[in-house]
């Protein structure tokens, strides 16, 4: 469940970015430029899943509730 909070934005980035940049390409046709986006998203999800590991935390780990 942590992978999927990061996977969605990166996936949304990677969308709109592609499509930014296929935006000023007129001989690339609609159908094209989504099946590209779509594709870039998906490539990233992947490569994100398999780059994000299980223990995010450790990075930055929470504070711990500990009473003093």
């Amino acid at each position: 469940m942590k992978k999927i909070k990061w996977l969605i934005p990166i996936m949304v980035i990677s969308a709109f970015f592609s499509f930014l940049i296929l935006r000023d390409h007129p001989d690339v046709t609609l159908q094209n430029k989504l099946f590209i986006t779509v594709g870039a998203s998906l490539v990233s999800a992947v490569l994100g899943f398999i780059l994000l590991k299980e223990d995010i935390d450790t990075v930055d780990p929470k504070p711990s509730k500990e009473k003093r």
